[in-house]
């Protein structure tokens, strides 16, 4: 009797542990852990908000020089740029929530100062800003389990004898209490509640985290200042990025269509084409999320980053080195880039789409995604090869494959195989290296198999 041995082969385009980074990272003197990051095109500045300092960092892109900050009061929390009028935003709203306030910062002063403070009913955490300028606000309501009127409307232009700030009713409960980071440095993490607006600022997107794991997610109308839908989801990350295209948005490593509220995809490794490194849960952690994600300007790609380190006690530090490169229709993992340090949070992106910037360890880092090119890429012909061997030689002409390995991008390269045995997985995902309905693995548990491991590309 013939047995046949299927053998499983995976030929991975990126590795897990190499010296060579793609992206800069930039911080104050001593590092920084900031909560929310805030890009100004017009300015040539980003503007990073430093809770445990109580100020906004603001930092020169093209000079790549931080500037004077602007002090302001206990935990700052969240930011948002004004409008624009004729591509230019006059003002930086700010949510100070230990002293009830939103801050309107005036960046046509030299250096920016706070114009006015707006007191808040209640606790203040994400802040966003519709196309018709007014400023949403997310706030910590008062009653059984903080229930009323966890959001408010403040119009900069409604008259001084006026009131310009109204509750938008929100059936649903609020966020919860800001907390104290279990991880220190992840100041972004104590934040429960976040907004974000669409390109054209017709909606936005909320995400409050109502417990310890639940989230709600909404859609907030600006035109006629409702809320048109929300939903309450499980181990959710309020990290949000939204399409270009307002068809769907991302709240930490799930995709989600505004029309519906429906789950479209969920960022899972079984649909990556390499390996992630050893001892991870074979999956994104979505008990201690952490990363982020933003959406290519054209909607081509999704850039992104999420934990891939095991659920641990006491939490073990995160692992959101990897920039995966995403099919933003299915979160198809298509690349791997290694970063030199995590990317913790919020990720922004300019409007040629030439450039992300994101929260990291010590500051933010720079990723130059425009000339990923001119780095060394690996290419292989094949993801997929299947090999098979019997003690009788009947399966001698598959008993071997070849892989072509070739350099798709700029400069030079080296290779190393190892042997590689194949981890359980976790949820099945839509394909990919693990998964069914395609990738590298063919075979039974335990199946040994081969791994090419590159050299990754230079710094950015």
């Amino acid at each position: 009797m013939r047995q046949f041995l299927p053998l499983a082969v995976a030929l991975i385009a990126a590795s897990p542990s190499f010296s060579a980074t793609f992206g800069t990272v930039a911080g104050p003197s001593g590092g920084a852990s900031y909560s929310d990051i805030v890009l100004d095109e017009g300015r040539a500045q980003l503007y990073l908000v430093n809770t445990a300092n109580n100020k906004i960092d603001i930092f020169n892109t093209r000079t790549r020089a931080f500037l004077p900050s602007v002090t302001v009061s206990s935990q700052p929390l969240a930011a948002v740029l004004g409008w624009p009028v004729n591509g230019t935003s006059r003002y930086l709203y700010v949510t100070a929530y230990a002293s009830n306030l939103l801050y309107q910062i005036d960046l046509t002063r030299n250096p920016p100062a706070v114009s006015t403070s707006i007191h808040l009913p209640y606790q203040p955490q994400g802040v966003g800003v519709g196309a018709d300028g007014r400023v949403l606000v997310t706030t910590v309501g008062p009653g059984n389990n903080n229930s009323v009127n966890t959001l408010f409307l403040f119009d900069p232009n409604a008259p001084a004898t006026s009131n310009n700030l109204v509750a938008i009713s929100l059936p649903v409960p609020p966020p919860t209490t800001t907390v104290t980071p279990t991880t220190p440095g992840r100041e972004f993490l104590s934040k429960r509640a976040a907004l974000l607006a669409t390109n054209d600022g017709k909606y936005i997107i909320g995400a409050n985290g109502i417990n310890g794991t639940t989230r709600l997610i909404f859609v907030y109308e600006t035109a006629s200042a409702t809320v048109l839908r929300s939903r309450e989801v499980t181990n959710l990350s309020n990290v949000l990025s939204v399409a270009p295209d307002n068809s769907r948005f991302m709240a930490g490593s799930t995709m989600f269509d505004i029309n519906t509220l429906q789950v479209i995809a969920q960022e899972n490794v079984s649909n990556s084409p390499f390996a992630f490194p050893a001892g991870n849960t074979s999956n994104f952690n979505l008990q201690q999320n952490q990363g982020g994600s933003v959406f290519s300007p054209d909607g081509s790609q999704l850039y992104a980053a999420f934990n891939i380190n095991p659920l641990l006690s006491p939490a073990a530090r995160a692992n959101t080195t990897q920039l995966l490169i995403n099919d933003p229709s299915n979160l198809l993992i298509q690349m791997g880039i290694q970063m030199p340090e995590n990317l913790a949070g919020k990720m922004v992106i300019t409007r040629a789409g030439d450039t992300v910037y994101g929260i990291s360890d010590t500051g933010f880092i720079t990723l130059p995604v425009s000339t990923i090119t001119n780095s060394p890429l690996v290419a292989v012909d094949n993801t997929l090869h299947f090999v098979a061997n019997d003690q009788c030689g009947v399966t001698s002409k598959i008993a071997r494959s070849a892989a072509t390995v070739t350099n798709i991008g700029k400069g030079r390269i080296s290779v190393s195989v190892q042997s590689y045995t194949v981890p359980a997985q976790g949820t099945a995902g839509l394909g990919g290296f693990g998964g069914p309905g395609g990738g590298g693995i063919i075979g039974g548990p335990g199946g040994g198999g081969i791994i090419i491991i590159i050299a990754g590309p230079p710094g950015g």
